[in-house]
């Protein structure tokens, strides 16, 4: 659990902030210690405690009778403020909203955001992050698509005291914030509602490696403990290395389907949507009645999820939230001219959509599994 900031450190940041970015700029008085009491719902020893440590950092200087004024002043600029925002795509399920919630945060701000597709290619990704600097732009908020190969490029831009945020999935070991969901929370609820409407033979899909995603890992371990506090067993986990390296994507789901409905599986856990709406397509091609032959609940919460018969039962992320969460961490660290200390990931919450692709099983009493 991150340490609250005391409330005096909360009105200094605010304070640095406006200062740093330019809405408070040189010369311009400051609220008084009554004015950011009322405001901050604290007292004035509170505030007064702010004001001086901007005073005795340099930000201001206080007049007694007069006020408090703004005494920093920014160096001249060659070129805008700007931050960096790499997606795999300028246009795809949930990242439009990423995109959205960091351009509102960014509005009241001198800061302009630059958007560069990676277009989901390791290779085109590597090159991006490397053409990045001081020189090009304040700060990069990145979605790694591929980490395991980002790790040397990202952590030398650490180094470089670059300021990084990261979108939806960590960097192993790497001490750089990421903004994502509550994976371990959304993979936890989701196996807690197959098990209230009485599967017991649920599996966890996923053609994503948990080593390269700290996201898909998160879930999956939510999954796991739903099964151990109900003493049930996870099903066999089938990855796409399971299958023949040749196997088109639609032989490799209805092989995957055939296989799962043998082992006696009821409920299938998928990684995300898209894939969750894949398999339902695929099961429909084989005549499979959804949810009776199968259940499935995906996590996103994609439009298409309430579009298909049956509606997918999923995890809402709030896409949205995360972009601007991120936007706000990135210039927290921008604009502290120390090495920002406050290197505390940020977790969005979800919240389980209920749907009907999931069958009600009645157990009668005394019944084997």
């Amino acid at each position: 659990m991150a340490k609250t900031e005391p409330l005096y450190k909360l009105i200094y940041n605010s304070l640095k902030k406006q200062i740093l970015t330019g809405t408070l700029p040189y010369n311009n008085q400051l609220p008084s210690e009554k004015e950011l009491a009322d405001q901050f719902k604290v007292s004035r020893i509170t505030s007064k405690r702010a004001l001086n440590d901007l005073a005795g950092d340099g930000y201001i200087r206080r007049f007694p009778g007069k006020g408090s004024f703004v005494i920093f002043k920014d160096l001249p600029r060659q070129r805008p403020y700007t931050i960096s925002l790499l997606l795999p795509f300028f246009k795809n399920a949930g990242l439009e909203q990423y995109v959205q919630g960091i351009s509102d945060y960014l509005k009241p701000t001198p800061f302009q955001l630059v958007i560069h597709s990676t277009q989901d290619d390791p290779d085109k990704q590597r090159q991006l992050i490397q053409s990045l600097s001081k020189e090009t732009s304040d700060g990069v908020i990145l979605y790694p698509s591929f980490p395991a190969s980002l790790i040397d490029l990202v952590f030398n831009l650490f180094l470089d005291d670059f300021p990084i945020v990261l979108l939806d999935k960590e960097l192993i070991d790497l001490p750089i914030p990421v903004v994502s969901s509550a994976n371990f929370q959304g993979g936890y609820e989701a196996t807690l509602h197959a098990i209230k409407q009485g599967h017991k033979n649920i599996l966890f899909f996923s053609l994503a490696s948990y080593l390269e995603n700290s996201a898909v890992k998160n879930r999956y371990l939510g999954y796991l403990k739903a099964l151990h506090e109900h003493q049930i067993q996870p099903a066999l986990h089938l990855q796409q290395s399971d299958y023949p390296s040749n196997m088109d994507q639609n032989h490799l789901l209805q092989s995957f389907l055939e296989q799962t409905k043998k082992q006696g599986c009821t409920c299938i856990i998928v990684e995300h949507d898209i894939l969750a709406l894949e398999l339902i397509s695929t099961a429909a091609e084989m005549s499979w009645d959804i949810p009776r032959d199968m259940s499935f609940i995906g996590f996103d919460d994609l439009s298409l999820a309430h579009m298909i018969t049956p509606k997918l039962t999923t995890v809402k992320q709030n896409f949205y939230q995360i972009g601007y969460a991120a936007a706000e961490k990135m210039l927290a660290l921008i604009t502290d001219p120390v090495k920002n200390e406050s290197i505390v990931s940020i977790e969005i919450p979800i919240e389980l959509k209920i749907r009907n692709s999931v069958q009600f099983i009645e157990h009668k009493k005394g019944a084997d599994n």
